[in-house]
């Protein structure tokens, strides 16, 4: 971005949450210094610990995600996806959304989008995105009050791109939650 005193470079920060939850974040930042104590900051007031590089890294996969919008014939999809070198797809059907998430190799996401694209699909996004290789499950509606606070306070430094973490909630404790 330029020469100077203003040139950002990427970081990610790695930590654990609440009962052991991985949690990566991905910062831009002209000033590492202030954007680590910032997040160290948010981990140890939410329950967490900003942790050394690669402590859980290894615990998430970078890979594509093409997300598409519309109604989806699943057939199509199939075909179209695995043409375009897509490891896995979930349908998306709720209230607010309809349309699917294809999951790719990261090499692969250009190639995929565009044959989505060509096969007629409505492609609302093209990203790379870290999957966990494995979820904690959380029950507990404490813990998952802490680590939604955590991600919140994570998520509102400026410099924080992206907040993923390896945890799964059930819609059960989720409407828990907002009662």
């Amino acid at each position: 971005f330029g020469g100077g005193s203003n040139d950002f470079e990427a970081i990610r920060y790695e930590g654990y949450g609440p009962g052991g939850v991985a949690i990566l974040v991905e910062a831009l930042t002209d000033n590492r210094n202030r954007t680590a104590a910032d997040l160290r900051a948010a981990f140890s007031k939410n329950g967490g610990n900003l942790g050394e590089t690669g402590c859980v890294s290894w615990m998430f996969d970078r890979k594509g995600m093409v997300e598409i919008a519309g109604t989806v014939d699943e057939e199509k999809l199939l075909e179209v996806s695995l043409d375009g070198g897509a490891e896995s797809y979930e349908l998306l059907e709720g209230e607010d959304a309809q349309g699917a998430e294809v999951i790719c190799e990261a090499n692969d996401l250009e190639r995929l989008s565009q044959a989505l694209q060509g096969g007629d699909f409505s492609v609302v996004q093209a990203e790379l995105r870290w999957i966990p290789t494995t979820t904690m499950e959380v029950t507990d509606t404490e813990r998952a009050r802490s680590l939604l606070k955590l991600m919140d306070a994570l998520e509102e430094s400026d410099d924080v791109q992206n907040v993923t973490a390896n945890f799964e909630m059930g819609d059960e404790l989720i409407s828990q939650m907002l009662e």
